[in-house]
């Protein structure tokens, strides 16, 4: 099967698993660390590895804020992975300001930068394709619920609508 940018065939592998735990420098200078930071009772987590994977991310987080705009226990990340060594600290400098002057202030304590070797953090996240945006939805305990990858579809979207909505559902009854 060929795979595309526009695939949204679910990756199992760790639904279920607690996310691995993420230590990043958000935009603010804030160091968090994932999931035990993420602080709400449904967590988004965007990973991308290339500039190109942008609109793929946005095509899943826009609409879910969207969605979840008014609902303080729902928090998304977008986690970009820079490896340093690969790239140079230099042109990482540039990609970091590059992400901060397009990035609202407001946003910038969601927005993480991973200096990560690049194949380490592929085994642990699963990374089949680098080019690819990487989607997990996380409970509050930092369990993966939902994962998927690509680019959002309509199916791929409701899938995390719903899901993120079932999680909340009951916090509110």
């Amino acid at each position: 099967m060929d795979r595309t940018p526009t695939t949204t065939e679910p990756v199992p592998a760790a639904l279920g698993r607690t996310f691995p735990t993420l230590m990043a420098a958000s935009l603010s200078g804030r160091v968090v660390t994932l999931p035990d930071d993420a602080g709400g009772d449904v967590s988004l987590v965007v990973l991308v590895f290339l500039e190109s994977a942008g609109p793929m991310a946005e095509s899943w987080s826009g609409p879910f804020v969207g969605a979840f705009t008014e609902n303080p226990r729902v928090k998304p990340y977008l986690v970009v992975v820079i490896g340093d060594s690969l790239i140079g600290s230099s042109l990482a400098d540039r990609i970091r300001q590059g992400l901060a002057g397009g990035t609202p202030p407001a946003e910038h304590d969601r927005v993480l930068i991973f200096p990560e070797d690049i194949e380490r953090c592929r085994r642990a996240y699963a990374i089949g394709d680098p080019s690819l945006a990487y989607i997990y939805l996380l409970d509050g305990r930092g369990i993966i619920r939902w994962m998927e990858k690509g680019t959002a579809t309509p199916e791929g979207l409701a899938g995390l609508l719903n899901t993120a909505g079932t999680m909340i559902e009951p916090l509110f009854t």
